[in-house]
């Protein structure tokens, strides 16, 4: 997943966490698997899919809807014209970009029963929500051996299960400019909380604009609007596409969809203010 994975159990359930890394390296390999074969499928050559990848699709449509098209998982037909995720980095010609554009969004991707294809040569990238939907089939999995609590953490995607001691966990939400320090601390049991921001991968361009790996679908521009923000949910699939949803909007959107959907936000502005919205305080207990 291109992150160190931490796997915190009990001592007794030590046993499980060789069998939890080899699911999580397994699930990692099919979606990897599968953007190999739809980036490199011709437009209107069909590729099968399983349940998995077909309902991991559906809920890209779920997240691009909420977004007002926003968050769309084709958007990596601009973002791999800048290097991402992985780099080298490089500013792209304004004419690739532009006709790239033009090609883009998740109504060019079919599915018919088992099958998908797309009607053009757009590619597409679910790392903005598969990360967080691997930690939480980790955690089923821990689950269904018995295990009562734990944590997974994906490289700040995290699920906390159950407690510690009988306190919930204490989880620590880093600073993007202070190292050793922290925007806030929540105490969870039985939830996710997931951060973007935009100190982790980016670039800085010759005229010093900073091009950060959340992009916009509907200007095809880098969304480069936050310093951070976290957020807690029922699963970690969620609270991850939701990091990367709210990035995409304006305080006052945000606002009314972590509302509509329960999940509390840290907000860390560029102009470094912190703003706690939808109950985010209430957790810091």
């Amino acid at each position: 997943m291109g992150t160190i994975v931490n796997i915190t159990v009990p001592a007794k359930n030590e046993n499980l966490i060789e069998k939890t890394y080899k699911l999580i390296q397994n699930k990692e390999s099919e979606i990897k698997s599968f953007y190999e074969n739809i980036n490199s499928a011709k437009p209107f050559q069909k590729i099968k899919i399983n349940s998995e990848i077909k309902s991991l699709l559906k809920d890209s449509i779920y997240f691009s809807n909420i977004s007002n098209g926003k968050f769309d998982i084709t958007i990596y037909t601009i973002t791999s014209l800048y290097g991402f995720p992985e780099g080298p980095f490089k500013q792209p010609a304004y004419e690739k970009i532009r006709d790239a554009l033009t090609k883009i969004g998740i109504s060019h991707i079919h599915m018919e029963n088992e099958t998908i294809f797309k009607d053009n040569d757009i590619l597409i990238d679910m790392g903005a929500y598969a990360k967080g939907y691997i930690v939480d089939k980790a955690v089923e999995l821990l689950k269904n051996n018995g295990v009562k609590n734990a944590i997974v953490d994906a490289g700040g995607d995290l699920f906390a299960l159950g407690d510690k001691n009988g306190k919930k966990w204490k989880i620590a939400i880093k600073h993007p400019d202070k190292p050793d320090s922290f925007l806030s601390i929540v105490s969870i049991a039985n939830k996710a909380v997931v951060t973007s921001g935009n100190y982790e991968r980016f670039f800085i361009t010759k005229d010093g604009k900073r091009i950060i790996h959340i992009f916009d679908a509907t200007t095809g521009k880098t969304a480069n609007n936050y310093k951070s923000i976290s957020v807690i949910a029922d699963n970690t699939e969620i609270a991850d596409a939701l990091s990367t949803v709210y990035f995409l909007l304006p305080i006052e959107k945000i606002k009314k969809l972590c509302e509509k959907l329960n999940t509390p936000v840290l907000v860390y502005t560029l102009d470094n203010k912190l703003i706690k919205l939808c109950s985010w305080e209430s957790y810091e207990n």
